[in-house]
């Protein structure tokens, strides 16, 4: 069969269109490079590109520190609507400019209709974020704060102090819960500024009803240093509390024991638990009966174990102990007691024992009488290894802690 013919015409047509739509092409890639290296400049070669737009008007802001208003950015945000009209950060820029010539009705128009849109414009959720604020409603604060600090993490450290300082409103504690118990991605980075500044109760009424939300290793940390607030004030029961609405597994019977065990040696605790040394030269384990064994090596130096108790300033203490030494002379190990704080502002050293190295099992008592302003105690046992050979063992079979 004779193949068709081309109609000169038509393939005259069909090759300008290639050539166009090739055209258009080149004319795409080159605006997208544009975008980011020079963002003006993709603007000026195509009017109306809200992504162009958005880049060149970011750009001005980060070299000026602030946003001036500019007729040019409403017409050019203008036509990017006519070419697209669900862009968002059009709608922001002419929200932006419209605050900024005191047309408050019609920036609220255009920045919400920015946030129906979408809720990944950053600049118009901080702008959303602070309107919310200027009329105290917490539900839209907290809707705007998730979507700002989510889309753009960065503005964590500038925005979580922030609403820390705030907490002490129980509306935005009770908006801030649900945040919580679904894990917002911002809520780790909040949680433990908040573990740090905010009043003890209001952290508690979020942590607290949160629950299993933040038993995750990601929130140990904050959950913990939290724990350590409360029993700081004197609130161990409430404090043991929290623990267990947090951790499914936890039981404060078996952690409020002053002996060496795995419960009491619970990491998720921190310094509340019982640190035991595992390494550089020094080789800790819990043992049977509440003890602990420990292996000191030759010209090793160090921390053995350590765990900080809840106590009443002014009251005396008894530590009781059997200890045992077994090995090469010279190892030694010592006791210090100090008083401190959660966030580590200070340390007043109230109390030291050495034990001296001996072949035979020996119990000793020793009374630990505090100052006044001391609630929290901080027990470390130091062990220095022998200068010989040979290593050392040491064995605190029994260990008791408990006001006289």
């Amino acid at each position: 069969m004779e193949a068709r013919r081309l109609n000169p015409a038509k393939a005259a047509t069909i090759a300008l269109l290639t050539i166009f739509a090739a055209w258009q092409a080149y004319q795409f890639a080159f605006v997208v490079n544009l975008r980011m290296s020079d963002p003006q400049a993709a603007l000026d070669r195509s009017p109306g590109d809200a992504l162009a737009l958005s880049s060149s008007v970011s750009r001005r802001i980060e070299e000026a520190g602030k946003y001036a208003a500019s007729r040019e950015d409403v017409r050019d945000a203008m036509l990017s609507l006519t070419r697209n009209p669900l862009s968002r950060s059009s709608l922001r820029i002419i929200g932006a400019n419209a605050d900024m010539e005191g047309d408050g009705s019609r920036a609220l128009e255009a920045m919400a209709l920015s946030d129906r849109v979408s809720r990944r414009d950053t600049m118009a959720q901080v702008w959303l974020l602070e309107r919310a604020a200027a009329r105290n409603d917490a539900g839209d604060i907290m809707r705007h704060y998730d979507a700002a600090v989510s889309v753009t993490p960065q503005l964590g450290p500038l925005l979580h102090p922030i609403l820390v300082g705030e907490m002490g409103d129980v509306r935005l504690r009770n908006a801030i819960t649900p945040y919580a118990q679904r894990e917002a991605r911002w809520m780790p980075g909040f949680l433990d500024r908040a573990s740090r500044d905010a009043d003890i109760d209001d952290l508690i009424s979020v942590v607290e009803p949160a629950g299993r939300s933040v038993s995750g290793e990601k929130f140990e940390a904050s959950v913990a240093r939290s724990i350590f607030r409360v029993a700081e004030a004197g609130e161990w029961d409430r404090a043991m509390s929290v623990a267990e609405a947090v951790w499914s597994n936890f039981d404060a019977a078996e952690f409020a024991e002053a002996a060496f065990n795995d419960a009491t040696a619970d990491k998720r605790l921190r310094g509340l638990a019982w640190y035991v040394a595992d390494g550089d030269g020094i080789e800790g384990r819990i043992g049977q009966g509440g003890g602990v064994e420990v292996l000191l090596r030759p010209l090793s130096r160090g921390q053995i174990a350590r765990r900080t108790f809840p106590v009443i300033g002014g009251k005396a203490y008894e530590l009781l102990q059997r200890v045992s030494f077994d090995g090469e002379g010279g190892a030694r190990i010592a006791w210090r007691g100090e008083c401190v704080r959660a966030d580590n502002s200070r340390a007043i050293r109230v109390w030291d024992q050495t034990i001296p190295a001996s072949g035979k099992a020996a119990t000793y008592r020793s009374s630990i009488t505090l100052p006044s302003e001391c609630t929290m105690l901080s027990l470390t046992l130091d062990g220095s290894g022998p200068d010989g050979q040979q290593s050392a063992q040491v064995s605190i079979s029994e260990f008791a802690f408990s006001a006289k």
